[in-house]
């Protein structure tokens, strides 16, 4: 009987991930992995069936550390604040002048096409994450009272995900970071403010 491949999985998807995120999933090829993380092809295909299986293992990767990320801004006692803050830290990344290759996820959305279809599902799955939580937060915020009772938390956090997502395809096309700020403050006002104005 075969004995399983031992190496470090963590070590071996961050290497993967950063690879894919350089390159894109068609521009990285097998060859390109076994450079990558020191695996050989067998233990490759072993551990994650093909270049796909690595992939999607990597996107699982990446959600997790996301989920990690979001939750180090809940320790603010204010829902509104912690979800200001996330925000805003998003929009900083996509704005950052020393690493403009965009949010993994949104990469892998745009590139794959509805063929690949267990990437798409991963992708939208992940995503949907992320919404779910900046809705858990507005909804913490509307309990408490800093938003309006009747604020549909649900498509203002649909609202949110889908401005984060903009920032972050601009921040993959090179726009003027300045640009990416004053639209993300634009932006979070005009989707927030009435709520908070109708709670006051």
């Amino acid at each position: 009987m075969a004995r399983p491949p031992q190496f470090d999985r963590s070590e071996i998807l961050e290497k993967a991930t950063q690879l894919f995120w350089e390159h894109g999933y068609r521009g990285a090829s097998v060859s390109d992995l076994v450079k990558a993380t020191g695996l050989l092809p067998g233990s490759i295909y072993a551990s994650f069936g093909n270049k796909e299986g690595v992939f999607i293992a990597c996107l699982e990767y990446y959600s997790v550390k996301l989920e990690g990320n979001r939750e180090q801004f809940e320790r603010e006692s204010s829902p509104l604040t912690v979800l200001r803050n996330f925000f805003f830290a998003v929009v900083e990344q996509s704005a950052d002048g020393d690493d403009r290759r965009g949010c993994f996820l949104v990469n892998a959305s745009l590139e794959c096409g509805e063929s690949e279809t267990a990437i798409k599902s991963k992708v939208r799955g992940c995503l949907s994450q992320n919404e779910t939580w900046l809705r858990d937060q507005l909804e913490a915020a509307r309990q408490v009272g800093e938003l309006s009772e009747d604020t549909d938390t649900t498509k203002l956090a649909a609202c949110l995900t889908g401005a984060m997502f903009g920032f972050r395809v601009m921040s993959r096309a090179q726009e003027d970071s300045n640009k990416i700020r004053d639209m993300a403050t634009a932006t979070f006002e005009c989707l927030m403010t009435p709520w908070q104005q109708v709670a006051i």
